[in-house]
């Protein structure tokens, strides 16, 4: 087993005062088989008032609203997770959701192909590399709702556009798939994964922007279809300001 101190800050900054603010957090670690949170908190600023839940996909969330006037959202959600190395089970049938297109999980026909004669874990060790040597990692190339058809037409992108692409190339290829959001060792933002089915039995992880098949150092905050069911951060107010989104992550094995 291991263990890992991580500390995920965000700050929204606004131009100008809103107010009536809703918010929906998702910004701690899941619990699974592999993953155990020994210790958490989370401070969000004196005016919010919060619950907390899971949503349709198990993952943890946080809601609430502040109706007091501000231009500033900032919360930290830190504590320690144990972990052992990253293996779900898969309990029952899988979800044929994660066997189905989304709108930015679709390719279109310029997709990435392998040779469906190897098991499934050489066939997902093969896209993993294919999906890594076919894409260049380009900050502010794409946008959150860029769908990987784009993404491979541009050849480019982020964590987030590498995840979809290689989610989509294990549906095409009959391998149950699905996007994950997390924190990565070490520090940055947050980050971009996938989990896919192997034999029907287990679900193993693999990181398609760094060629790399999961272990340890990785630690998952929610999963689902793509990207748009895992948002770290939604919130609506009242007001008409801009705003502006600083994010810092650091993960560190203790």
């Amino acid at each position: 087993m291991r263990r890992y101190l991580y500390c995920y800050e965000t700050v929204v900054s606004f131009g100008c005062e809103v107010w009536n603010h809703a918010v929906l957090l998702r910004c701690r670690p899941r619990e699974e088989a592999f993953q155990h949170r020994l210790s958490g908190s989370l401070v969000m600023p004196p005016g919010f008032v919060l619950d907390s839940g899971r949503d349709g996909f198990g993952n943890d969330i946080v809601y609430g609203r502040a109706g007091e006037p501000h231009k500033t959202l900032a919360y930290v959600s830190s504590g320690v997770v144990e972990m052992s190395e990253y293996v779900i089970p898969q309990d029952g049938q899988p979800s044929p959701l994660f066997l189905q297109p989304t709108r930015l999980t679709a390719t279109g026909p310029d997709g990435i192909t392998v040779d469906r004669t190897a098991d499934d874990m050489e066939a997902v060790r093969q896209l993993c590399a294919l999906v890594h040597d076919r894409l260049d990692y380009a900050p502010q190339s794409t946008s959150v709702s860029t769908p990987a058809g784009e993404v491979l037409r541009l050849g480019r992108g982020v964590c987030q556009d590498f995840a979809h692409v290689f989610v989509a190339a294990c549906r095409q290829h009959g391998l149950p798939a699905r996007y994950v959001c997390g924190l990565m060792e070490g520090t940055g933002e947050t980050h971009a994964w996938a989990e896919v089915l192997i034999g029907g039995r287990q679900w193993i992880a693999a990181d398609p922007t760094n060629n790399r098949i999961i272990d340890y150092g990785y630690i998952k905050i929610a999963h689902g279809r793509d990207a748009s069911d895992c948002d770290v951060s939604r919130g609506l107010y009242t007001g008409s300001a801009a705003q502006q989104l600083s994010v810092r992550v650091s993960v560190t094995e203790v």
